[in-house]
């Protein structure tokens, strides 16, 4: 499933979950394979074991998502505690992680934008002002965009941001 697939720009974290099995992460890892012409190494295609999707949330990406190469955005909490042990993420080199109080505000897709990055974010709707404030204040420092998107409907079924988007390296 897109939402258990996160590339970050130096590795592939592939979430397994109900949706995602061994058999699709192989396929991945194969794929994007550097020796069939793929952009990584094999080891750089990463299986995250299911810590956190279909319990409190329902991919890796509803947990976890990045803002450039070094830095993950995660929630505060076991549950953010639980998804960067699973990825491994320290001993990887991010080094830069960036811990929401809402779950949802880590939901981010990043995208070029007219004048470079820019990030869309879920509006949280005044549910954490200081989720909002700390991904304000990390967009800033980086030099990305920002912009705010209501995804109340979507969340209606479940769905956020990172759902409806399809990332094309085009």
């Amino acid at each position: 499933d897109g939402g258990d697939v996160m590339y970050t720009g130096r590795h592939l974290f592939v979430g397994m979950s109900k949706r995602t099995n061994t058999s699709g992460f192989r396929f991945l890892r194969d794929a994007f394979a550097s020796r069939n012409g793929g952009i990584l190494d094999a080891e750089n295609v990463i299986s995250v074991p299911p810590v956190v999707a279909g319990k409190e949330a329902l991919h890796l990406k509803s947990a976890v998502t990045h803002l450039d190469e070094h830095t993950l955005l995660a929630p505060t909490g076991h549950v953010g505690d639980a998804v960067l042990n699973a990825m491994h993420a320290t001993e990887l080199g991010y080094d830069s992680v960036i811990r929401l109080p809402n779950v949802l505000a880590c939901n981010v897709v990043v995208v070029n934008g007219v004048n470079g990055k820019h990030v869309l974010a879920q509006d949280v709707q005044g549910k954490c002002e200081l989720s909002k404030r700390r991904l304000e204040m990390a967009c800033e420092e980086r030099g990305l965009g920002l912009t705010f998107v209501d995804t109340s409907e979507l969340a209606k079924k479940d769905g956020a941001l990172t759902c409806c988007s399809v990332l094309l390296g085009v």
